[in-house]
């Protein structure tokens, strides 16, 4: 069985490293990098994705279009967005899907549990959409 992938978008250059390496030595993902939010639309399309985990240290407004860009085109419409946040208290489950994201993971965070935490929001959201069909 082949790793899933995940484009991890995420300016800060020291955090990318150890988000990336908490992602593929503890739970096996296949990580795509990406510094940015315009980069990370254009890897979308060229690399077969199974989620995407973005960071807001990028103007939130910018999060918000990047979702919009993404459900513009059919091939990328259907790919979970995990949005990491020091706010992600803020919203609830109901607020995320409603701003296209398939739900949040609050900064700090903690590396050995972060893996677990992307496959059951993962997992809560497939079921959501599997209720709301």
């Amino acid at each position: 069985m082949s790793a899933k992938a995940i484009l991890l978008i995420e300016p800060e250059l020291s955090l990318r490293e150890v988000l990336s390496v908490c992602l593929r030595e503890l739970g096996g993902w296949q990580v795509i990098l990406s510094s940015s939010i315009q980069e990370g639309v254009q890897l979308c399309s060229a690399v077969q994705l199974d989620t995407i985990l973005l960071d807001t240290s990028t103007a939130e407004t910018d999060a918000l279009l990047f979702t919009e860009q993404l459900k513009q085109h059919s091939v990328t419409r259907s790919i979970p967005i995990l949005l990491m946040t020091a706010r992600a208290s803020w919203f609830t489950p109901k607020q995320l899907r409603q701003m296209g994201f398939a739900g949040a993971i609050a900064k700090p965070f903690n590396p050995s549990t972060l893996s677990a935490q992307i496959v059951g929001l993962l997992e809560a959201n497939r079921k959501e959409q599997a209720n709301s069909s």
